[in-house]
């Protein structure tokens, strides 16, 4: 699938506070830690690993070692521990000569192929509109973004995203699977998350 005009961002920073000790990121799900299982799915779409980018914070050299087989960019947020925002800000002052970016929480695993090619697809159609999956009225991610809000957006702080920041207009909602509402913050989630990645067609 040719989707160069778009950079993929994994955010893999966070503290995982409601997880317990562990990072969550690095937990396990059907053999591979979460990350793994979206880097996985990613590769599948586009095998320019290039085109991938995770930023990372907590555990970031546990973060390394487990990904030190895959071909991609790995940043260190030095702010990670001010939440979200930083790190999504701290892509938006590098220099990403993309069309667009898509953000992909790192406790997501269960979004499936079908959604990536069908957000990736209403992107390249709709010229610099945002793209955002929903799923039964609810709002989800991954979020494509595109260049014109670049410098709206380099200044994000705290524990906040894009998607309040951004012109409700300019959105394109489009219908995908659950996969893209359930995200994982605690054990018994990442649970459920294993009972769910055996029935999902991805």
């Amino acid at each position: 699938m040719k989707n160069n005009k778009i950079i993929k961002v994994i955010l893999a920073a966070g503290l995982s506070k409601r997880f317990g000790l562990s990072n969550k990121i690095l937990a396990k799900i059907n053999k591979k830690t979460l990350i793994e299982t979206i880097l996985d799915r990613l590769i599948e779409i586009d095998s320019n690993q290039n085109n991938i980018i995770v930023i990372g914070g907590n555990d970031y050299n546990s973060l390394k070692k487990t990904l030190k087989k895959y071909d991609v960019k790995i940043f260190y947020n030095k702010n990670y521990k001010n939440g979200l925002g930083s790190s999504v800000s701290f892509i938006f002052k590098k220099q990403i000569n993309k069309n667009g970016i898509m953000f992909i929480p790192g406790d997501m695993p269960l979004i499936s192929k079908k959604d990536f090619k069908k957000l990736i697809n209403t992107f390249v159609h709709k010229k610099n509109k945002i793209i955002s999956p929903c799923y039964k009225k609810q709002n989800g991610n991954p979020l494509i973004i595109p260049k014109i809000y670049f410098d709206l957006l380099k200044n994000l702080k705290k524990d906040e995203g894009a998607r309040k920041f951004l012109p409700s207009k300019d959105f394109i909602h489009v219908p995908c699977s659950y996969g893209t509402i359930f995200d994982i913050d605690t054990k018994c989630e990442l649970l459920k998350a294993k009972l769910l990645n055996k029935k999902i067609n991805y």
